[in-house]
């Protein structure tokens, strides 16, 4: 983050703006919005603009500047340079900064103490945008792609909310249950759904709300943020409490509420920060307080995740739970490498198998015979891949079925490795993959192109 986002009250703060022209003009009737008592230094105004500041009674200092207008002025919150004159943006500058006040210069990052974002208003609601100078066309872009999705009635939903918080402060004792109402009635203001009068959505929360906290079972998907869902993304940003895994990044923890307690229960081979049954405690205890539970994996919960288990937990513990599909690793795997799991003449079916074994028993092997036309994806198998080739080799797979090893699926530090049975073992060894990996077996690989 190179620069701060903050929002500064500006009612009957003095603004300087050195110049006259539309640029100038743009800034002013901003600051005029945030209620800014302005001035104006120019040596030559457009009509229009010397028009707005008679009407708004702004002060206008019609001559060149000159470097002593400072102290006749009076030192003002900030200062905003918006000439076409570059020798007259330095001196400016220079002498902003010898007073101590902050400048921007219009269009010249290099001369600017803060830069304006692009806004959205929808008061009290503001939202800015800003690319720190780098790209402020882009940033325009995503002001208006914001202002498409953001409905026009949020700034009065938010302004009667302001009006009633004392009486849900009252109504509703705890920071939880506050926090809880007023996210159902923004949910629906956010998607345009219509909003009763707070009155009537106090007393039908009052009256529904059994104090009952809930759990989220939701899959982070492989690794990449924007293969979570929405709903995933709605759920992280609700929770009171994230019990997450190793194998979501920092980026995706970082997508959750801010002020959500964060708890590490990640399980690595061998290595297991809780047991499966603290896990389940912990969900069901969190939530019996009538919290909201994130419990955030990576992939799919229902792929080797064990969130069956921990939804039987909620279960068994009468805990209201929802669970959330992700971008299992497989998947990822695939189509992030360039191999289709399943392709018309070449794969049918696919089987996911897992190979994460101690290290001191031995792969079994497959279940059922091998078909030509059938995928195999391994999960968790890279330190057993020399058992999980021996036990394919056994189940009478030929030495050349290829393979492909893809390391950090969907990530920027993805790697792929391709060999076939009888020599992968030996090129992996070279290579040095890390996982997590996903190991894929079968024709399809041949698809692969570097």
């Amino acid at each position: 983050m190179n620069t701060l986002p903050l929002f500064f009250n500006l009612s009957h703060q003095r603004v300087l703006i050195i110049g006259g022209g539309e640029v100038a003009q743009r800034k002013a009737d901003l600051l005029h919005k945030a209620g800014a008592s302005i001035v104006v230094l120019s040596k030559h105004f457009d009509e229009g603009f010397l028009q707005f500041l008679q009407d708004n009674n702004h002060a206008i200092i019609h001559k060149p500047y000159e470097s002593s207008d400072l102290d006749g002025i009076g030192k003002p919150a900030f200062i905003i340079c918006a000439t076409d004159d570059h020798a007259i943006n330095v001196q400016v500058h220079a002498d902003a900064k010898a007073c101590g006040i902050a400048i921007n210069v219009v269009d010249v990052p290099d001369l600017c103490d803060f830069i304006f974002p692009a806004i959205v208003d929808r008061d009290p609601i503001v939202i800015g945008v800003s690319s720190n100078g780098k790209a402020p066309v882009l940033a325009r872009l995503i002001r208006a792609k914001i202002e498409s999705q953001l409905p026009s009635t949020i700034g009065r939903i938010a302004k009667l909310a302001g009006e009633f918080r004392q009486t849900v402060k009252e109504k509703l004792p705890t920071i939880t249950e506050r926090r809880h109402f007023w996210e159902g009635v923004f949910n629906r203001a956010l998607a345009d759904k219509a909003v009763g009068h707070l009155t009537d959505e106090l007393d039908d929360f009052v009256k529904n709300n059994d104090k009952a906290g809930e759990v989220y079972i939701v899959g982070a998907g492989a690794g990449d943020p924007d293969l979570l869902t929405f709903k995933a993304l709605r759920l992280m940003q609700q929770a009171d409490v994230v019990l997450y895994d190793a194998l979501v990044a920092d980026e995706i923890l970082d997508l959750c509420r801010r002020d959500s307690d964060k708890i590490f229960v990640g399980k690595k081979r061998a290595d297991h920060t809780k047991t499966q049954d603290q896990i389940n405690e912990l969900l069901v205890k969190y939530a019996k307080q009538g919290k909201r539970v994130l419990r955030l994996k990576g992939g799919d919960p229902f792929v080797f995740g064990r969130g069956g288990e921990e939804m039987i937990a909620c279960q068994e513990a009468g805990v209201p739970y929802q669970v959330v599909s992700g971008i299992t690793a497989a998947l990822a795997a695939g189509s992030y490498a360039g191999i289709p799991l399943t392709h018309r003449g070449v794969a049918t079916s696919v089987r996911f198998l897992t190979g994460c074994y101690q290290t001191s028993e031995a792969f079994d092997g497959l279940k059922s015979a091998y078909q030509s036309d059938e995928t195999l994806v391994f999960y968790m198998g890279l330190h057993a891949l020399g058992k999980i080739v021996d036990s394919l080799l056994t189940s009478g797979l030929s030495a050349d079925t290829p393979v492909a090893i893809v390391s950090n699926a969907s990530l920027p530090t993805q790697q792929v490795l391709i060999g076939a049975l009888d020599d992968i073992v030996t090129k992996n060894e070279q290579a040095g993959l890390s996982a997590p990996a996903i190991i894929i077996v079968g024709n399809v690989v041949k698809l692969y192109r570097p």
